[in-house]
């Protein structure tokens, strides 16, 4: 019976180059300069062996040599870090979209303000500038709370900053 594997994972990228090698993973084993029984327990999700940064290079080149379409374990790596990018970094690729808005509704506030300014300016360019101010700070009240809530992350690699009056060693 053949064990399931989790879609897009690496080891399912790697059952699917031993189905496009010929010869499967008995010809996969001397590509990465390992025994056949390694690299099928590359495949299974149950045993504590991964495969190797060189070794998935190897079999991806080897998956492609072979006729595939695509790098699945590339791939599937990808996804991995895609997805743990999201769950990490989620909030901040929120405030991100909200910033590009925000800056869009304030640009266009801040023309429409400048234009009711004009002395030749109507009680309707007052008006287009109210309703695009109204929109600007609508945008700002939904970027404060996720600038309050990042307030305690920091970018991968940094350290807390000294307090105001103290200098970094």
């Amino acid at each position: 019976m053949t064990k399931p594997r989790a879609p897009l994972s690496i080891e399912d990228a790697i059952i699917r180059i031993a189905a496009q090698v010929d010869g499967g993973f008995e010809a996969m084993a001397p590509v990465v300069g390992r025994e056949p029984r390694t690299v099928r327990n590359w495949s299974d999700p149950d045993t504590p062996e991964q495969v190797p940064v060189d070794c998935a290079i190897a079999l991806d080149l080897a998956h492609i040599a072979a006729g595939g379409t695509g790098a699945p374990i590339f791939e599937a790596y990808a996804l991995k870090l895609e997805l743990a990018d999201a769950a990490k970094f989620g909030d901040r690729h929120q405030l991100l979209r909200h910033a590009q808005e925000l800056a869009k509704e304030t640009g266009e506030a801040n023309a429409a303000i400048i234009g009711a300014a004009h002395p030749a300016a109507s009680a309707a360019d007052r008006q287009i500038a109210l309703k695009e101010a109204t929109e600007a700070r609508a945008k700002l009240d939904e970027v404060i709370p996720l600038l309050a809530a990042d307030g305690d992350r920091l970018p991968i690699g940094a350290t807390k900053a000294p307090p105001p009056n103290e200098q970094p060693p």
